[in-house]
């Protein structure tokens, strides 16, 4: 190797080694922040409290209890006082509750509730002489002996529980409801009026041309119920004691019906419970089924199953907690530092108290469930620590075996320089004695 190239090689060489050298510096300046980040979770982890779980016996408390023989009465709470009404002198104000049966009225939305509307109506047969009748078409005109006009359709599955009761009443045999035509109006109190008469007599009468005889039967509407589901409505009776009791009550939770006629009010059971509901809330259920139009092939659903929730009232007893605050001198006779007796500034005698330990099993879970959660937030923060030092970890151990591998080629870099170094100093020994000679 000639001088020339011997210097290059070693210059090439000295660069490589610096660049070597940077780079272990950078990597150490690396080592060194993952370093830092490390001691930062550590800290964090030490910093950490963990958390401890509850231990019930201290949710525990000394409960004070007594009775007057009707009602069973708690103390919740005591606070010690120095009070002085009239001729008693009172050491605590004290709070306690009771447990105490109230009628009230409640109102439910009964989602699914399936109203029908049933007509009720009397029925009537009648025979007149001296009727015309005509045909055009399926219809007939019929008039009667004082000039009187109508116009008779043929009957249809509407008019079908009529024509039932009219049969059930032996007025009429029915085998087919196209078999009677109808004619409708209302009577003089506004009640719808449906007279029937049978197809063959119309035509009988139609065919001869002449006037004759005609009977006909005959309903008026005078009243209507209604059916939820399987359940039969009545009119609200003032006469049942029951009834009445239950609808004062509703009336007085519920103002908005104190002005509902009695008329208005509608009762009925269902799961053991008697209800109370108003014509207009019904009527809006069964308008509002009407309204829809069912696409069933299958013919499962009808129009009663798309109406709207009905709000429906019922009343019963609830026990209710109840809950007073008042001046009471407490005594303790025993010495045992638990008071025996109790005297309220509401009541004339001194009653007994009756001592036990209570849990309160609801601060309790409280308490659990905060320690629970608590505890989860505190295994998340260690897991999230622990997941982070290990990348550090790794990414220290990535560096340490780059840094070893830059090491060794530090070391070979070293060992090639000496050689060209030795190479580069025997040729300048050859050169200079060259030229000596």
């Amino acid at each position: 190797m000639g001088m020339a190239a011997s210097q290059a090689r070693y210059l090439g060489l000295t660069a490589r080694k610096t660049n070597v050298e940077y780079e272990g510096q950078q990597i150490n300046q690396a080592r060194t922040a993952l370093a830092n980040q490390s001691a930062e979770l550590w800290n964090k982890m030490l910093n950490m409290s963990v958390p401890i779980a509850p231990n019930k016996t201290d949710y525990v408390e000394q409960q004070y209890a007594f009775t007057d023989g009707v009602n069973e009465y708690e103390i919740d709470k005591l606070q010690q006082v120095d009070k002085e009404i009239g001729d008693e002198k009172y050491n605590y104000q004290v709070t306690y509750h009771f447990n105490q049966n109230v009628y009230k009225a409640i109102q439910e939305t009964n989602s699914n509730p399936q109203v029908q509307k049933i007509e009720k109506f009397t029925t009537d047969q009648k025979t007149e002489n001296n009727i015309s009748v005509t045909k055009q078409g399926s219809n007939f005109n019929v008039t009667d002996s004082s000039g009187t006009a109508a116009i008779f359709t043929t009957c249809d599955e509407k008019d079908l529980d009529e024509l039932k009761k009219l049969a059930q009443e032996g007025k009429i045999t029915l085998d087919n409801v196209a078999q009677f035509s109808k004619c409708e109006g209302e009577d003089d109190n506004g009640n719808k009026v449906k007279l029937f008469c049978k197809n063959t007599d119309l035509e009988a009468l139609a065919q001869s041309g002449t006037a004759g005889q005609l009977t006909y039967a005959k309903t008026t509407q005078n009243d209507f119920s209604y059916k939820l589901g399987n359940a039969q409505a009545e009119r609200y009776n003032s006469a049942d004691k029951i009834q009445k009791t239950a609808l004062e009550q509703i009336r007085h939770d519920y103002p908005e019906l104190a002005t509902v006629a009695d008329s208005d009010i509608w009762v009925y059971e269902r799961n053991g419970k008697m209800y109370f509901a108003t014509t207009v809330d019904l009527e809006k259920c069964v308008n509002s089924g009407n309204g829809n139009q069912v696409n069933d092939k299958y013919q499962i659903s009808s129009p009663i199953d798309y109406q709207v929730a009905l709000p429906q009232y019922y009343a019963t007893d609830i026990e209710e907690k109840i809950t007073q605050t008042e001046y009471a001198r407490l005594d303790d006779r025993s010495g045992t530092g638990r008071y025996q007796n109790i005297k309220l500034e509401s009541m004339d005698t001194t009653l007994a108290l009756n001592s036990q330990e209570k849990a309160d099993d609801a601060a309790y879970e409280d308490a659990m469930q905060q320690y629970n959660y608590n505890i989860t937030k505190y295994e998340k923060k260690l897991a999230e620590i622990n997941a982070k030092t290990s990348l550090i970890q790794v990414e220290d151990r990535t560096l340490e075996l780059r840094l070893r591998q830059l090491d060794t080629e530090q070391k070979a870099l070293s060992t090639e320089m000496e050689a060209v170094k030795s190479v580069i100093q025997k040729n300048i020994e050859t050169t200079f004695k060259t030229f000596s000679s």
